[in-house]
């Protein structure tokens, strides 16, 4: 008996051993597989493999999701064997199409879009991001667009980039019936640059980040002009908005402390994003304020749905054409005409349940569920006089192969204060929280 008892304890002992060995080993080394234009001396430090004294399943697991993070690999497969007196782990990936010409349109509120230009997202094999784009907006000038970014510094804890704009576009005004009577034409440059750096070593994990932003603005002389054949009451720009009569500048700078725990597989995200800013604004007009928030929370579900949400929020002391926000139209609520209310504040929230609906391998289609609402307002008026929330749903189609190549088509309707309805179509998800960076 006790020979039987023996031998169940060595064979228990044996088979836990060898399961162990499965899952976990000891010391291990990695090959990488699939590397094309991406550096692998950038890919091992960003992965921080040299940390890893132990191989597990947790570890394979948290590996890919970072790799899949980075949005430039459409693929990602982790194995590891055991020989004798080393372990090897053997990492598969397929990168993206990085280097994308761009020709696309856009349609918001009933302002159509058009865009050419390009970009490479995985510039030098090392996850940088750069390019340059012409947008036009309505009948209006080509404006401009260029960017150098590193959306994932600092082993993906952090981020640093800048951005040029020249901003053409002609911004409307609705009377009391929801009519445009009026509009004037605006053009400015900006330049925009933000730093974020990890809180803590660049060893540890967490997200927290800090750092600033600054932007630099040129806004260029404008005047206000009555719709032709316009017969109603308002003949004028509102009171508490002014265009200039000389070119106008001014300097925003604004420490930052920004959270970051997002993971991307595909079309699906989950974790948070957030950045909050505040400082102090200078133009020829003096001294002012200016804060900024948004925030991102995903969450994937089984069933491969993904709920998505964002709210932001902004203030500025400025009340220029081109300094106010604006709500409606191409990103914020969908189905109301592009600029339906203004001010300078405004906050409003986007939340989708978006459910994957077929997968092929050149094409994944996601279908979605949303309601947007919010406000925009002047200092000192009524938050609620500028609100409004529309419903609706759309479709995306992702071409996988290709980095965040997504078409998005939505129809919204109105259901607060103006009564609308319409089409926003453009590229991507509606609200993308890499557009956190500015």
């Amino acid at each position: 008996m006790k020979l039987i008892n023996i031998v169940v304890l060595f064979i228990l002992i044996q088979a836990k051993a060898g399961y162990s060995n499965e899952l976990e080993c000891a010391r291990p080394s990695f090959s990488i597989n699939g590397l094309h234009r991406t550096s692998e001396v950038w890919l091992r430090d960003y992965l921080q493999l040299d940390r890893f004294s132990v191989w597990n399943e947790e570890a394979a697991v948290r590996v890919r999701q970072k790799i899949l993070t980075t949005d430039i690999f459409t693929f990602a497969d982790i194995q590891h064997k055991t020989e004798p007196q080393k372990c090897v782990v053997t990492i598969d990936v397929t990168e993206k199409w990085t280097t994308i010409p761009v020709v696309r349109g856009a349609y918001g509120g009933g302002t159509p879009l058009v865009i050419v230009g390009g970009y490479e997202t995985n510039a030098f094999g090392r996850l940088l991001a750069l390019g340059g784009e012409l947008r036009r907006y309505g009948g209006m000038a080509p404006g401009a667009f260029f960017f150098f970014k590193s959306p994932r510094a600092w082993r993906g804890r952090g981020l640093w980039g800048g951005e040029l704009w020249l901003d053409r576009r002609q911004r409307d005004f609705f009377d009391s019936d929801g009519k445009v009577y009026g509009y004037v034409k605006s053009e400015s440059w900006t330049g925009k640059f933000q730093w974020l750096y990890p809180i803590g070593s660049l060893d540890e994990s967490g997200g927290w980040q800090a750092g600033f932003q600054s932007q630099l603005i040129q806004e260029n002389p404008s005047r206000f002009v009555v719709l032709p054949g316009y017969s109603g009451a308002s003949d004028d720009l509102p009171d508490d908005l002014r265009t200039n009569d000389k070119p106008g500048y001014g300097v925003i700078a604004a420490p930052m402390i920004a959270y970051d725990d997002l993971s991307v597989d595909g079309l699906n995200y989950s974790g948070q994003k957030s950045k909050f800013a505040i400082g102090a604004a200078k133009s020829q007009n003096g001294t002012g304020r200016f804060a900024e928030a948004e925030i991102y929370g995903f969450s994937h579900l089984p069933g491969d749905i993904n709920l998505a949400g964002r709210i932001f929020a902004a203030s500025t002391s400025e009340n220029t054409v081109g300094a106010v926000y604006y709500l409606g139209g191409f990103d914020s609520i969908r189905g109301l005409p592009d600029g339906i209310h203004y001010g300078n504040n405004i906050v409003f929230g986007n939340f989708e349940a978006r459910m994957m609906t077929a997968k092929w391998q050149y094409a994944h289609l996601q279908s979605a569920l949303f309601v947007d609402s919010g406000s925009a307002w002047m200092r000192g008026d009524d938050f609620g006089a500028g609100r409004e929330t529309s419903l609706g749903a759309g479709i995306r189609i992702a071409i996988p192969q290709i980095y965040r190549f997504v078409i998005r088509i939505d129809y919204g309707f109105s259901v607060g204060a103006t009564k609308s309805r319409g089409l926003s179509i453009g590229l991507n998800q509606f609200f993308q929280p890499y557009k956190l960076v500015f």
